[in-house]
């Protein structure tokens, strides 16, 4: 029998994320750009979002990524759409994403970004096809079906089961 700190010092490791779709009366979404890439990638049109403290809840991690890169104080439960398990790849660990639907915001909703990003635009799910990474392509597709069909969407490194 293995004590519990051993048991536990066994599990596999994981890092959580979060993002939050946010949308005008007009169904425009709110992206950010990153004013920098990080390993892997370079810098990418994204919804606000990221990576989560230690102890935080999915639902927290989003709003206060939501809020912290955009300035948008959202409502404080905001609707799950897709959970997206992503295999590890070059040296990160594997990655459990929540994405949420914090629903429409007034058309004048001001952003101010963080330092983390350069840019922020409103643009509908067809306007931003262009701007997409060909890795992001299908996960945006699900979270906007999602969103549309008021479903919880569960994912394999970005796509549909």
């Amino acid at each position: 029998m293995l004590a519990p700190e051993v048991f536990a010092a066994r599990l596999p490791r994981h890092v959580m994320s979060a993002c939050v779709l946010v949308t005008d009366p007009a169904d425009r979404i709110l992206m950010l750009h990153q004013a920098h890439g990080y390993p892997g990638h370079p810098p990418w049109w994204q919804l606000p979002g990221g990576l989560a403290d230690l102890d935080e809840k999915p639902h927290q991690t989003a709003l206060r990524e939501a809020y912290e890169e955009s300035g948008i104080e959202l409502p404080a439960a905001p609707r799950l759409r897709v959970v997206d398990y992503r295999s590890s790849v070059d040296g990160w660990p594997p990655v459990i994403d929540f994405c949420f639907d914090a629903g429409r915001v007034p058309t004048d909703t001001p952003v101010v970004l963080s330092a983390e990003h350069d840019r922020a635009a409103w643009r509908s799910h067809a306007e931003w096809q262009p701007h997409l990474q060909p890795d992001q392509r299908d996960w945006f597709a699900s979270v906007w079906r999602a969103r549309t069909a008021g479903v919880v969407l569960h994912l394999n490194d970005g796509r549909e089961l």
